[in-house]
């Protein structure tokens, strides 16, 4: 009888020790928007910050920075309004990550490359953002101290901004990437394939260039520019839903082939899920604990009292 009781008041402690749990509330970042001016584009770039709990509290911090890349027809509001904002808390409250600033810029739908049209995306990022956000916030600003992660359009663009510029960060991370071996076709009369035909045409040149194309695609520049990220210890983690509505789990297989072939170490994973920012969501632990693995720590401050 007395070992009945005993389970039962174990039992009970358990649950009120779940009880409690479920109802600690999770410590929400504060996120501003603004905007600067990008020489690269000649206007205004609009960008998220999701500021780490701690920041305005400890001005003599450094933080490591994550720049966050949305997908096709999205905006710097997408980090907030789907909830990644959100799911970085909890993974933060359940000591899964650490604390960083995110910068969620606006892309339109570039793919983020200096295209053949001219809108120059890539050198807004690593040429203007960039130093755009160590000038004025507390940022470490070095490679040890900065990540870049993206979604579809934006794992794309994240891919080839980390790829090309490896140097510059300690790891990329992408979910369910819009990646393509070869040039999409453009063959149609109907609605998407006129606007897959803008799009291509902006990106790649009206015919499409192919030597453009594959100069500014990650899975061939994984393959070209593999020495350098092989030099620069680039740490590279992508997945990609079971059940990708676009198909993007060929493409991405393709590139975790053609990274093991040019002997660049990586983590790649298919997990149960589909695309967009459920799947993401649904995943993201893994990623962002990667990412976080690979960041450098939040160091003292030495930087000037202006910044934020």
């Amino acid at each position: 009888m007395r070992k009945t009781q005993l389970l039962v008041a174990a039992f009970a402690c358990l649950l009120a020790a779940s009880a409690a749990s479920a109802q600690t509330p999770v410590a929400a970042s504060r996120i501003e928007y603004s905007s600067f001016t990008s020489p690269s584009l000649g206007r205004d770039i609009k960008f998220a910050v999701q500021f780490p709990p701690s920041y305005q509290a400890d001005t003599k911090r450094k933080y490591p920075v994550l720049y966050f890349l949305h997908g096709m027809n999205g905006s710097e509001l997408e980090f907030e309004r789907r909830g990644v904002a959100a799911a970085v808390d909890r993974l933060r409250s359940e000591g899964k990550i650490g604390e960083m600033i995110i910068v969620a810029p606006a892309g339109e739908n570039s793919f983020y490359i200096n295209s053949k049209n001219g809108a120059r995306y890539e050198d807004a990022i690593i040429k203007d953002l960039i130093p755009h956000v160590e000038k004025n916030y507390r940022a470490i600003g070095n490679s040890s101290g900065r990540a870049i992660q993206g979604l579809s359009m934006g794992g794309f663009g994240a891919l080839l901004l980390a790829f090309k510029h490896p140097e510059m960060f300690s790891s990329v991370t992408a979910h369910c990437s819009a990646l393509f071996v070869e040039l999409p076709s453009t063959q149609g009369s109907d609605r998407r394939a006129q606007f897959l035909s803008r799009l291509i045409g902006n990106m790649f040149g009206n015919p499409p260039d192919d030597e453009y194309f594959r100069a500014n695609n990650p899975i061939h520049i994984g393959e070209t520019n593999a020495a350098a990220i092989k030099k620069s210890g680039l740490k590279i983690y992508f997945d990609v839903g079971e059940q990708d509505r676009y198909g993007f789990q060929e493409s991405n297989k393709a590139f975790d082939e053609r990274l093991t072939k040019a002997g660049l170490a990586h983590e790649y994973h298919l997990f149960p899920g589909g695309h967009g920012w459920e799947y993401m969501i649904s995943v993201a632990e893994n990623s962002y604990s990667f990412l976080w693995k690979n960041l450098k720590p939040a160091a003292s401050a030495t930087g000037s009292k202006s910044k934020r």
